[in-house]
């Protein structure tokens, strides 16, 4: 099943970063986001991290995915997918700032 979850994460996470950049702009705008949800993970509040997801979802007019509702029914699928997608929301945001870098360097 985390083989599933993490399709899943993938799966959404890139294209809700990518709405969320393009309305924002700024790294650091998703440095706070991953760190906020990172913190309710690491403290163990899972549905409050799924709950932040679900409004990043709204804010990006995005609908909150039918595979995502699914997970909900179980707290360890809960947890797996918040990890995943911190996981990837991390390597999204690493990604964009190597993107911005490489722009601001003059060939």
């Amino acid at each position: 099943m985390d083989f599933t979850v993490n399709l899943i994460s993938g799966d959404y996470t890139l294209p809700l970063i990518e709405k969320l950049f393009s309305n924002s702009q700024k790294i650091s705008d998703m440095d706070d986001i991953y760190f906020a949800i990172a913190a309710l993970v690491d403290t163990g509040r899972i549905s409050g991290a799924f709950h932040m997801m679900r409004g990043l979802f709204g804010i990006a007019g995005t609908e909150w995915p039918q595979e995502i509702i699914q997970l909900e029914k179980s707290e360890e699928l809960q947890d797996a997918f918040v990890s995943e997608f911190i996981f990837d929301f991390y390597d999204v945001i690493e990604d964009k700032r190597l993107e911005t870098e490489e722009e601001e360097i003059p060939v």
